[in-house]
């Protein structure tokens, strides 16, 4: 059976870790980190430095400005190779060796994959976004179970693409964004006779709003009024099973699912279906990211990566998932 440490454990775990394992672990990844730095602040000083020096030669030279473009052109981007390789190794190996190592002080079942994503069948399945995209990206999954339920998640952008062409003829893609933030998917020791979909609202104030949401999330008929005006102000339920509906979204999830959008400070939205519970959170934040201009060797950060964790593993605390309220049939 997995336990799942208190905080005041995890803390003291933290600091033990880090003072330890860590320590020489992040002392080393520092030497990466420090060499990204100085090839940023060496192209700083170079590219521009070439820039004068070709502006120079074609003005002796009686050129035009094409050899500039050119000269910074091809500078810049060799720098930012350059800088850009070596950050994603820091970067990689900072997630591989730290995060995965911080992950294991809230509970030893989970697995941490830096390059993993939550699947795209899952993403479907769960009806949340029904706007077909055409770019699928994520990064960040662990699985693993707190108490009682078993749980993955992973950070998540999709989006989709129009092309517009001009008078002249030129094509230009845009993309745009369907979804993007922390995508969960929890066991709901349930299998659900429908499909029940918490959504942000709306209507009134969100009205424009709303109708942007409506192309991503899809149109949905069958609404269910609940009895709970605040809980509606914020949410919009939809389900093809409306006595399932009122069963799964008693008053008490409510209050639990009205707080936790307080604290993600965020559109939340939720779907029952099949054997799961769905929960979308949109934000902007990377997660579990290390910093190229601190050292490594530096506790705020891990303090960071660790609030990150509590945050997206007290979902499971913040809608109360562990009580079971739904049991198989």
């Amino acid at each position: 059976m997995d336990v799942t440490p208190s905080h005041s454990a995890r803390q003291a775990e933290l600091n033990t870790l880090f003072s330890g394992q860590l320590k020489s672990q992040l002392q080393a990844l520092d030497s990466v980190r420090q060499q990204a730095v100085k090839r940023l602040f060496i192209g700083c000083i170079v590219v521009p430095l070439l820039g004068l020096l070709s502006f120079a030669y074609a003005q002796v030279n009686y050129m035009g400005p094409e050899l500039i473009f050119w000269v910074v052109g091809i500078s810049a981007m060799l720098m930012y190779w350059l800088v850009a390789s070596k950050w994603s190794a820091y970067r990689q190996g900072y997630k591989t060796q730290v995060v995965g190592k911080l992950l294991s002080t809230f509970n030893r079942s989970f697995k941490y994959s830096p390059s993993g994503e939550i699947s795209s069948v899952k993403y479907k399945e769960s009806g949340l976004y029904r706007r077909a995209y055409d770019r699928y990206q994520g990064e960040d999954h662990v699985t693993g179970k707190l108490g009682k339920t078993q749980l993955e998640f992973s950070e998540l952008h999709t989006q989709y693409k129009t092309t517009t062409t001009d008078s002249k003829g030129r094509t230009r893609t845009t993309w745009h964004t369907i979804f993007k933030g922390l995508f969960f998917v929890a066991d709901a020791n349930k299998h659900f006779k429908g499909k029940t979909y918490i959504l942000p609202d709306s209507t009134g104030l969100f009205s424009a709003l709303g109708k942007s949401l409506g192309n991503l999330f899809g149109t949905r008929d069958d609404r269910v009024a609940l009895e709970d005006p605040e809980f509606e102000r914020y949410f919009e339920v939809y389900s093809n099973d409306q006595v399932e509906a009122r069963y799964l979204i008693s008053p008490a999830l409510m209050r639990r699912l009205l707080a936790f959008r307080y604290e993600a400070d965020a559109r939340v939205a939720l779907s029952f279906v099949g054997g799961q519970l769905y929960i979308a959170i949109p934000t902007r934040k990377a997660y579990f990211e290390p910093k190229l201009f601190k050292p490594s060797v530096n506790m705020d950060v891990i303090e960071e990566i660790y609030q990150d964790l509590e945050f997206i593993t007290g979902i499971v605390e913040d809608l109360d998932l562990n009580t079971r309220i739904w049991t198989k049939e």
